[in-house]
């Protein structure tokens, strides 16, 4: 049948055609890809909320930012699991705005994570969550657009991506090299996490939405090889780092109880010096 979907691309191309032989849909491979990507949100989000009940009240607030990232991941590969929010694409691809939605979110939470682990005045923080949305925009726009508005509109997202991406490995990584030893440690890991996502994602969309060089199932299991990286390793790095986030939350720490100086008493050795341990040690 060569009966199709109508696209309204844009008032210089009018309306385009697709025909169903044409349709590069997702598979059964693709959704095995976006099953896992489902499951694994959904674990680390429970494993983040059961450490967050743990956590001390002043650190909560980094645990908030990793919880709703992944628990927003998690209910945007559900969306696409159960074959919702998608759309065919110009270039007759299904293209899932879900992505676009949780990157809305996820992507100014992290820059909000980092802000406040680096120390940065929230000012700063504001203008580079705001440029994260700037980003999302460009990005969807240029997906759902063909010929040369959707260049465009990629073309717009790199001159937005580009200041991002310094601020976060400069003006950030500045802040945070004036704390506390521990802070600039986990800043780096958590900044080249963040860094490496955002710069590969512009390569993922050019061979994928953009000249539909790479099928839908590869480019579902490219994106979510990335959430795992910018979502899921990001909140493990930084919420397992006790050391740096009790300094960066400004928690004091404790000494090592004097149970084991009495016991090193008691065995004729000399008293054992108390040791700073983060909070976390204790539960």
């Amino acid at each position: 049948a060569l009966v199709g979907l109508s696209l309204m691309v844009g008032g210089a191309e009018g309306v385009e055609v697709c025909r169903v032989a044409d349709l590069a849909l997702v598979t059964q491979t693709g959704e095995f890809f976006l099953a896992a990507g489902f499951l694994i949100m959904g674990v680390s989000t429970t494993v983040f909320v059961m450490l967050a009940f743990k956590a001390h009240p002043d650190k909560r607030q980094f645990f908030f930012c990793a919880c709703f990232i992944t628990v927003t991941g998690c209910f945007t590969y559900y969306a696409m699991l159960s074959g919702q929010a998608w759309l065919i694409t110009p270039n007759c691809r299904q293209l899932f705005y879900a992505r676009y939605l949780d990157s809305a979110v996820s992507i100014p939470l992290a820059f909000l994570a980092m802000g406040m682990v680096a120390g940065v005045e929230k000012t700063l923080i504001a203008a580079v969550m705001g440029g994260g949305l700037m980003l999302v925009f460009a990005g969807f726009m240029s997906a759902i657009t063909g010929g040369f508005i959707k260049w465009l509109w990629f073309s717009m997202g790199l001159v937005v991506l580009i200041p991002l991406l310094l601020a976060l490995l400069v003006g950030f990584k500045h802040s945070a090299d004036r704390r506390h030893p521990s802070i600039p440690d986990l800043y780096s890991k958590l900044s080249w996490l963040i860094v490496a996502a955002l710069a590969l994602s512009p390569v993922v969309f050019l061979f994928s939405t953009g000249l539909s060089q790479w099928s839908p199932n590869f480019e579902i299991l490219v994106y979510a090889l990335l959430d795992m990286a910018s979502k899921v390793a990001f909140g493990f790095v930084m919420l397992l780092s006790h050391e740096a986030m009790d300094n960066a939350a400004g928690i004091p720490l404790y000494a090592e109880p004097m149970a084991k100086e009495r016991e090193a008493v008691s065995y004729g050795t000399q008293p054992m010096r108390p040791v700073s341990r983060p909070v976390e040690a204790y539960i």
